[in-house]
């Protein structure tokens, strides 16, 4: 379970750091890489556990390839995942064309939401935390 927020640099290579408690997160779950990819609903980068990518992969094989909505968002955001491996210090390396979509530059911030991470650029995830979430759009986790 990853949640918290946190913020960080990412270099002119595309290499950022991943939290310590993520990074520990993964470790106890026996996880060993990340499956980085385009969120759907908002500029930013989802990185998913192998485990739950597999799970997701799944659901993506067993969509007809004759159903366009799928295919549709097969191609826009989950022909663009990369499997990466975190280096010795930590940090993973994002690819230019997940860089360019989220429009990420020097300050990120990394998200755990739950089963998942996002990565940020520092300005759209203060934008997004900005804006309210209408009354009818609140859901109650806890009814």
């Amino acid at each position: 379970m990853f949640f918290g927020t946190f913020q960080h640099s990412i270099d002119a290579k595309g290499r950022t750091s991943l939290p310590v408690k993520f990074r520990d997160a993964l470790a106890a779950a026996g996880e060993a890489k990340l499956v980085l990819t385009k969120y759907p609903h908002w500029r930013a980068v989802q990185a998913l556990p192998q485990s739950v990518w597999k799970e997701l992969e799944k659901k993506v094989m067993a969509t007809s390839p004759l159903d366009a909505r799928a295919q549709r968002n097969i191609l826009r955001f989950y022909s663009s995942a990369n499997e990466v491996d975190l280096d010795v210090h930590g940090r993973v390396l994002v690819p230019p064309i997940l860089r360019d979509f989220a429009q990420l530059s020097k300050d990120v911030v990394w998200v755990g939401m739950g089963r998942t991470i996002q990565l940020f650029d520092r300005t759209v995830y203060d934008t997004q935390m900005q804006l309210e979430i209408p009354p009818d759009d609140v859901v109650d986790f806890f009814g």
